[in-house]
């Protein structure tokens, strides 16, 4: 996005009447008209102009935002206001501006290629794989699911073994660098990129499979974008299993379930039946839909660095979505995102179970 082009949105946006705020996650975290996509534009329109400089707290809420994207489906122009923020993060990284609270993720994974700071030789302990016949895929499975969601891992595989599929893990998977291109550190985000696009390409495989959506955003968009290419398509589990549901057990799983869309799944990806498709068929019960779905659908609160300098709101962002679920009544809340079980997960009750997807279809083979 050019300079010239970012003056003219921020400009029209800072001038709006901000309705936006009214679904934007962090309006309803902070109570206030400042961490919201107007707040934010507000800021570097007066900036780029010149009547205040971006002062500490203003960088503050340029990272209270969760670059869900939420405010675009609301905007009439469509501006893109998580992408100016994005673009605005990359320029406060390189003056050395950013919150220092983002350090020890940046560092973690620049040295051990996850941002947990975990031991990069436990990538793999808590999986395992057999030799097998049919489709060859390589399964990317994503910092989350190596070390915090570790069943979804495992799950997985075992799900794409019972499909038919072969399953290669990859010798050396880093961190896609998700967290490092959503906070701003892109030189820092090559490298892990780079190191992915050379051990992909040279491993044998018909396709990559990927469970996180924002591994899937990052191989799909953030890699070519930035001129790396990878010689094989990708695809996330739910666009997999749904192409392959002749297969999958139907109406496996008693209770009634809904649905939470991922955001970078669905706002960034454009990936909403799918999934749908595929817990539609393996569900017995009901399938309810939240009063907030597709792209509508609230946040997580669990993304672009929101959970690691503002934890309490980002956890309040991820009560309000579990509140929203426990409304429909049902006893499952089916995600298709390690990162957002993870953030939902805790802030449950035993009224809800949540559940990713390749968890959910493997109950219905359980079950078969």
């Amino acid at each position: 996005m050019e300079a010239n082009e970012i003056a003219e949105q921020v400009r029209m946006c800072a001038a709006c009447p901000k309705m936006c705020r009214h679904i934007c996650p962090t309006f309803f975290a902070w109570r206030s008209d400042t961490p919201t996509p107007h707040g934010r534009a507000l800021l570097i329109h007066q900036d780029i102009v010149g009547t205040r400089e971006l002062d500490d707290r203003g960088v503050e809420i340029l990272y209270q935002c969760l670059e869900c994207s939420h405010c675009l489906t609301l905007c009439v122009p469509e501006i893109d206001i998580a992408s100016i923020v994005e673009h605005k993060r990359i320029e406060l990284v390189n003056e050395g501006r950013y919150p220092r609270g983002l350090d020890r993720m940046k560092d973690s994974i620049r040295s051990n290629h996850n941002p947990f700071d975990e031991s990069h030789s436990r990538r793999r302990s808590a999986v395992a794989t057999k030799a097998g016949e049919g489709r060859k895929l390589i399964y990317f499975i994503g910092c989350t699911s190596s070390y915090r969601e570790q069943e979804i891992a495992q799950e997985t595989i075992d799900l794409l073994n019972s499909i038919g599929s072969s399953v290669t893990l990859l010798d050396d998977e880093w961190c896609c660098g998700s967290p490092l291109f959503r906070t701003g550190f892109v030189n820092e985000a090559l490298e892990q990129a780079r190191h992915n696009v050379e051990v992909i390409n040279s491993t044998e495989g018909d396709e990559v499979v990927v469970t996180c959506p924002g591994c899937y955003r990052v191989l799909t968009q953030d890699y070519p974008m930035h001129g790396l290419e990878l010689n094989k398509p990708v695809k996330h589990i739910s666009q997999l299993l749904a192409e392959q549901l002749d297969i999958i057990p139907a109406s496996k799983i008693e209770g009634d379930v809904t649905y939470h869309d991922p955001c970078h799944l669905g706002r960034h990806c454009g990936i909403y039946d799918e999934p749908r498709h595929v817990i539609q068929h393996v569900s017995g019960g009901s399938f309810i839909e939240m009063e907030r779905t597709k792209d509508n659908a609230a946040c997580c609160g669990n993304g672009a660095g929101m959970r690691t300098l503002f934890t309490e709101q980002a956890r309040a962002i991820g009560k309000d979505r579990i509140e929203q679920a426990k409304r429909t009544k049902t006893k499952y809340l089916i995600t298709a995102c390690p990162f957002c079980k993870n953030m939902l997960e805790s802030e449950a009750d035993d009224e809800i179970d949540v559940i990713d997807l390749p968890e959910f279809v493997r109950m219905a083979q359980r079950a078969d």
